[in-house]
């Protein structure tokens, strides 16, 4: 046997990558501090953000400081972009926190930066990097989220047993998301009212969109930016300064400086949620007076731009309590040398080193972490299946059916190594586990049995999740499989009810009335066909709508324009239509239409020296002829029949206002398309038929004309579009 120092010199370069566990430093007395942070800016699948990794990265700097406890790095596990994912987050997190042995009078921090969305108020997340939505939010149940619910529980196991717990959340960052406002509501909502006996920090009020900018520091979000400022020291104020930060001094130092700041530079409403008020004399942080100089020396002169960080102890140089001899070190580095080349089973596999470790080194930090290693890879294999999945890239090759269902076997394994220390992370496996069983090599001659098997896996990951739409297409895409189409039609239509903005669903329902058609044409082919008759009506149209001139800036060094925006004004149609019929289901509508319309430019300026914007708005009417040329689809022979209409439209310029066109006049002619949705309506007896639509116009070439000014040499292109109202009427 050996001390761990000399063996360090035996690892080499592999001591840099990897580390065993940090257990709990006996040598320190009373209570200790902890934090688990994550923070992500670059998301896989979802829409960025800019300085959510910075944030994370400004918190965990703050509690290495004097004033936030002097943290030591094997006291903080810290996930970043790319490491921000929910095996990590739960399977290596919480290994790392279990091995710190929490007791009463203990401090623990939990930071998250990044996206949050919520289902309802008991489904609500925070999004991990590799969070796969898909557009639908019933998606994130399956997806690379972190169940708050589920930490919330972990929240309660602490402060029970006496762990002074601090939970602080700067999510909310748009409200783009599948969840979209609503998600955000709930989000807060069900953080605050969910309490587990933690102090609670929250970015923003219910509804509300936390904010984040490069003008906040060097790049922060509003709400992080100063809960540090405060915590550095200048929120010491209430009751006179006594280099101590009580909840109730930082409580109200962000709540003074947020909203205001989100008021007057931002025009948005930011208003950061504290709870609860019966902590309100509790210190929260110490104020170092050095440290506070200097954060005040270089708080504008931090570095931009976001990091890819990981740590948790896995990265630096370990101090150990135990001893070690060489024989478990070697086996554990063979254990990493097979992970990272991606050798997870079969021989001299990560698996069968593991299994060496636990044989000979049962509960040995190195034992554990090559445990929660070998569960994340597994873990993350499979998520990698269910993403595949979720945005329909699953190919169906015997090939691919086969990895899903290893995978599964594998994901199986890691449940079972999960539930020794978390019953919830292993439980909420179980449904990718089953998805991709049910998407094993199935049928005549499987590897894995036959579709029977399938569905029992389907089934079992229905029971878990009934609303699940992830688990409703797989069994609409077995029974088309097993030639079930009523079955099939029945789940395609709730797993579109459920995830309506999920196109695989969309897909996979589409196939199977397409299948049904087809089913119909074979049983109808004895039957002799008759021949459309070609049917012609003359009639017109009326409508107004809104009109948009989308214009494209041009910087220019002899302006002071800084940028050019569009504003709608009002646009009027009447015209002529003649409708030919080529078919039960389709017609051609020319049309020639005279419409006033144009919009307004709004340009902005700005002295060379800074100081207020001013703004210049032109008004831009025109009068034209539009000749049209739309292709009618009818999705109905009925008396109420829907249609779509799709085309090209050619547009000619009569007159143009002479205030714009003296300043930014515009050519006489545009090529555009057009899309509508409209409903034919039968009016009785009259043999007349009315048709309102709604339809969508897009120029399609630039209408700019050199006017020889900087109106028009700041506008490099300039584009129409419109949305309008319209009512056509026309005999049958």
């Amino acid at each position: 046997m050996l001390l761990l120092t000399p063996v360090l010199l035996l690892l080499g370069s592999e001591a840099k990558a990897q580390a065993p566990l940090v257990l709990r430093d006996p040598s320190i007395k009373g209570p200790q501090t902890f934090a688990i942070i994550m923070g992500v800016s670059k998301y896989k699948y979802i829409r960025p953000l800019t300085y959510a990794d910075k944030d994370a990265e400004l918190f965990r700097d703050y509690l290495k400081s004097p004033g936030g406890g002097n943290l030591k790095d094997d006291h903080i596990f810290c996930l970043l972009n790319d490491q921000a994912i929910n095996s990590n987050f739960w399977g290596k997190g919480f290994q790392w926190l279990k091995a710190k042995q929490l007791q009463k009078g203990d401090r623990l921090f939990i930071y998250l930066a990044g996206h949050g969305d919520a289902i309802d108020e008991d489904q609500f997340f925070f999004l991990g990097y590799d969070c796969n939505p898909e557009g639908d939010k019933n998606n994130y149940l399956v997806g690379g989220t972190i169940q708050l619910f589920n930490l919330k529980k972990k929240i309660a196991n602490e402060t029970t047993k006496g762990v002074e717990v601090f939970f602080i959340m700067d999510a909310c960052r748009s409200n783009e998301l599948p969840g979209g406002t609503d998600g955000q509501n709930f989000l807060n909502t069900a953080i605050s009212e969910k309490n587990a006996g933690e102090i609670i920090m929250l970015a923003t009020a219910a509804g509300e969109e936390s904010l984040e900018d490069a003008s906040i520091g060097s790049g922060h979000g509003l709400f992080t930016y100063y809960l540090v400022d405060g915590l550095s020291g200048l929120a010491d104020s209430i009751g006179g300064r006594d280099n101590k930060i009580t909840y109730q001094e930082i409580q109200s130092y962000v709540d003074k400086n947020v909203p205001s700041v989100a008021q007057q530079r931002f025009k948005r409403k930011q208003d950061p949620y504290f709870c609860c008020n019966v902590n309100s004399d509790r210190v929260i942080g110490r104020v170092d007076t050095a440290y506070l100089q200097k954060w005040l020396r270089t708080k504008k002169q931090q570095s931009r731009g976001g990091t890819n960080s990981f740590y948790g102890g896995l990265d630096r140089p370990v101090k150990a309590f135990y001893a070690v001899d060489t024989a478990l070190v070697e086996t554990y580095n063979r254990f990493y040398r097979a992970v990272k080349s991606n050798n997870l089973t079969g021989r001299a596999s990560a698996e069968e080193y593991f299994q060496q470790l636990n044989k000979k080194y049962p509960g040995n930090p190195y034992t554990l972490d090559a445990k929660s290693t070998l569960s994340v890879e597994y873990i993350n294999v499979a998520q990698a299946k269910v993403d595949r999945y979720i945005s329909c890239g699953d190919e169906g090759s015997a090939k691919e059916k086969q990895a899903n269902f290893e995978a599964a076997l594998n994901l199986e394994k890691a449940i079972a190594l999960v539930r020794e220390d978390d019953e919830d992370f292993a439980r909420s496996l179980y449904n990718r586990m089953y998805l991709l069983k049910a998407s094993g090599d199935f049928g005549a001659g499987g590897a894995n049995g036959d579709i029977s098997v399938a569905f029992k896996n389907a089934y079992a990951a229905l029971a878990i999740d009934k609303n699940g739409a992830y688990i409703q297409n797989k069994l609409a895409q077995l029974h088309l499989q097993n030639g079930n189409k009523d079955s099939a039609m029945y789940y395609a239509n709730k797993a579109v009810k459920t995830a309506p903005n999920w196109r695989c669903a969309l897909l996979t329902l589409a196939l199977i009335q397409k299948a049904a058609e087809q089913v119909n044409q074979d049983n109808n082919t004895d039957k002799p066909k008759k021949k459309p008759k070609m049917r012609s009506s003359f009639g017109g149209v009326t409508g107004a709508g809104i009109s948009q001139l989308t214009p494209s800036f041009t910087p220019s060094g002899n302006s002071n324009i800084i940028g050019i925006n569009p504003r709608d004004i009002f646009k009027a149609d009447l015209g002529i239509i003649y409708q030919i019929g080529l078919g039960s289901n389709v017609s051609i509508r020319p049309s020639a239409i005279v419409s006033v319309e144009g919009g307004d430019l709004v340009y902005e300026r700005r002295n060379v020296t800074g100081g207020q914007i001013f703004r210049d708005t032109l008004t831009i009417k025109n009068t034209s002829v539009t000749v049209s040329v739309p292709v009618i689809i009818h999705l109905s022979s009925k008396n109420v029949a829907p249609y779509i209409s799709l085309g090209p439209s050619f547009s000619y310029l009569v007159g143009q206002s002479s205030t714009s066109r003296n300043v930014v006049p515009v050519k006489k002619s545009v090529m555009l398309g057009d899309a509508g949705l409209g409903v034919d309506i039968g009016l009785g007896k009259s043999r007349l038929i009315l048709s309102p639509e709604l339809k969508y116009s897009q120029g399609f070439n630039n209408l700019r004309a050199d006017g020889g000014n900087e109106f028009t040499n700041t506008l490099s292109s300039l584009k129409k579009r419109g949305i309008t109202f319209s009512v056509y009427l026309r005999a049958k």
